[in-house]
């Protein structure tokens, strides 16, 4: 319960981004159109990854072990992130900062299960579906549109931040230097080939969506997330069950499969998908 708890929070999280857009709108008008206002979003993921900066450095006078070639990796791919959004819609660069604070969140969600490579790994991929529900709520909402550049931005985001968290240690457990290296059972060729097509059914349904907005969608969009779901399911009913062995793989399941949701909405309640 206590899991199911934080990854609700995580997702209230994301909608509490997509309800912040009025309060950037109010921004912009209390700065005018100068310069300052496109550099806002800039100067807040520069105060996020300086914190974190001030973090490494004050754990490590603790004489605790920190990965400083991960935290420059992360503030790589941060830096990277901020240059990838529209440079005519400059307030977008805010996702960049958002989605770093998110993924340190779904680090110590899934901390609690996994440790090590993993840790990282899971990190950037549930902090990438978290970042496609954000823009499929945004495709719901009248006043905001639904567009891929911005699930990149957010993906890279996740992606940096999951580095920081790792760089900094954030949330790792005493035995997390052997975590990668205890005994474990290895995934099996179909498992890990079912979890690659499921990611290809969600960019499926991701050029979809994007390709039939103002319309209904149509069911072939749905059919390929909904098939894997039930494969997996079927032949491995223990990454849908268990939430010790493949909780990685769990989560990355159900939010891959909560994806359906929206397009179902779309059609049966009529709304209008932009």
């Amino acid at each position: 319960m206590r899991l199911f708890l934080l990854y609700v929070a995580c997702f209230l999280l994301v909608v509490c981004y997509v309800n912040m857009f009025p309060l950037w709108v109010w921004l912009r008008g209390q700065l005018g159109a100068g310069p300052w206002t496109g550099r806002l979003p800039v100067l807040v993921t520069l105060v996020v990854l300086l914190l974190s900066l001030a973090s490494a450095f004050q754990r490590f006078r603790k004489g605790i072990r920190v990965h400083f070639i991960f935290l420059v990796l992360g503030i790589g791919v941060a830096f990277l992130a901020l240059a990838v959004p529209n440079p005519h819609v400059p307030i977008k660069r805010i996702h960049v900062a958002e989605y770093i604070i998110l993924s340190l969140l779904v680090r110590f969600a899934l901390s609690h299960r996994l440790q090590g490579n993993r840790l990282v790994l899971f990190t950037a991929l549930v902090t990438l579906l978290f970042g496609i529900h954000d823009e499929m709520i945004q495709g719901l909402d009248p006043l905001r549109y639904y567009g891929w550049r911005d699930m990149i931005v957010n993906g890279l985001a996740g992606c940096g931040g999951a580095l920081l968290g790792h760089g900094l240690r954030f949330f790792e457990t005493a035995s997390a230097h052997d975590a990668d290296h205890e005994p474990r059972r290895p995934v099996s060729p179909g498992l890990a080939f079912f979890s690659v097509m499921l990611f290809a059914a969600v960019g499926w349904l991701v050029v979809a969506l994007y390709e039939q907005r103002g319309g209904a969608v149509s069911v072939t969009s749905l059919l390929p997330l909904a098939c894997l779901g039930l494969i997996i399911t079927v032949r491995y009913p223990e990454v849908v069950a268990d939430s010790r062995e493949h909780h990685g793989l769990q989560t990355v399941f159900w939010l891959a499969l909560g994806l359906m949701i929206y397009p179902v909405l779309i059609n049966v309640a009529g709304i209008r998908f932009v």
